[in-house]
């Protein structure tokens, strides 16, 4: 019931833009001051909660099907064992995750592969990284659908334009907006809530299934072992990311990277196991908490992988230009945001 409401809730959201502009439309047409004002207001809310769709991750560095033969085959041989649609494109990032999502209007199926996150990880670490992301496109997660996921993009879009940015100097009229901005920021953002609230249990049983197929591919050891990753090394490399990328050169970030995380003492990382299991951490509110979601998949009867990690050192040879480029844009960013 709970995720037919959902979808009913993220038609309603649907149907805001159009009502704004009838309601802008309608209120500057009875030409009178009031009406003119607040019919531009309406339809500023129409335009900002205008259905789009997707967008290209702006920090994304694209890796066309040319320039990657080996990294799409086994991304197709997993696709191939999941029943999952072809991928149209793996983009690198310098995120600590992955990610699978659509893009454009023609909602192309990408692959997102955060580097750090995939330089930790061992061989069939990353089979199972895959696998779990690309089970997403198949494992009825409505957060990732077309009605209710176009619905969060939007009011995410939403709240984000809308957030209240004004600061002394930037005039009256600025601050008047920025007050009407900020009527429509606290239900949009109530509005993510109630959705994301509404299909909390189905994303919680799709993140499961995902962990199930990801282990029928990679194995449930691999499946297991990612999980427990994520729980000890991307930690250490996110913070070594937020505190160092300045400090090393481009090439090296990564050499510095690996190394960082290797060196992570057995005692610290089972503390942080100890830790995850008391404090029950999750990746977000959409995932179940993680070392449930190790036990689970530790039970499963999947002791073999029926993808294994081969092609590794000519996948990583293909990697080596973007990884680059997404290095430099790392040391970019952390020079940027010191002069902020």
């Amino acid at each position: 019931m709970s995720r037919i409401a959902g979808y009913v809730l993220a038609g309603v959201v649907h149907l805001l833009a159009p009502a704004f502009l009838g309601t802008g439309v309608y209120l500057i047409t009875r030409l009178n001051v009031p009406g003119v004002l607040f019919g531009l207001v309406a339809l500023d809310f129409a335009w900002l909660l205008r259905p789009r769709p997707a967008p290209f991750p702006a920090s994304a560095v694209p890796l066309p099907r040319s320039d990657a033969p080996h990294l799409y085959a086994l991304v197709d041989r997993i696709g191939a064992e999941l029943g999952a649609p072809r991928t149209d494109l793996i983009v690198i990032s310098g995120a600590v995750n992955a990610s699978f999502r659509t893009y454009g209007w023609r909602r192309s199926r990408m692959v997102e592969i955060g580097y750090p996150l995939w330089l930790i990880l061992g061989p069939q670490e990353r089979v199972a990284l895959l696998a779990h992301e690309m089970a997403h496109s198949r494992n009825g997660d409505a957060q990732h659908g077309l009605v209710v996921g176009s619905a969060l993009h939007s009011l995410h879009r939403l709240c984000l334009a809308t957030g209240f940015a004004w600061q002394p100097g930037d005039g009256m009229s600025a601050l008047v907006t920025a007050c009407l901005h900020t009527v429509l920021n606290v239900p949009a953002r109530f509005l993510i809530f109630v959705l994301e609230r509404l299909l909390y249990r189905s994303s919680q049983l799709a993140e499961h299934r995902a962990d199930e197929m990801e282990a029928q591919v990679a194995g449930a050891a691999a499946a297991a072992s990612l999980l427990d990753a994520l729980t000890t090394r991307a930690p250490s490399a996110d913070r070594f990311l937020r505190s160092s990328a300045v400090a090393v050169g481009t090439w090296d970030l990564w050499t510095a990277l690996r190394t960082h995380v290797d060196d992570l003492p057995e005692a610290e990382r089972e503390r942080r196991r100890a830790a995850a299991r008391l404090e029950r951490t999750r990746v977000d509110t959409a995932h179940p908490p993680t070392h449930v979601r190790m036990g689970r998949v530790l039970a499963l009867p999947y002791p073999e992988p029926r993808v294994p990690a081969t092609g590794m050192e000519q996948i990583a040879a293909e990697l080596h230009k973007a990884a680059v480029r997404v290095a430099q844009s790392l040391r970019e960013n952390a020079q940027s945001a010191l002069y902020q």
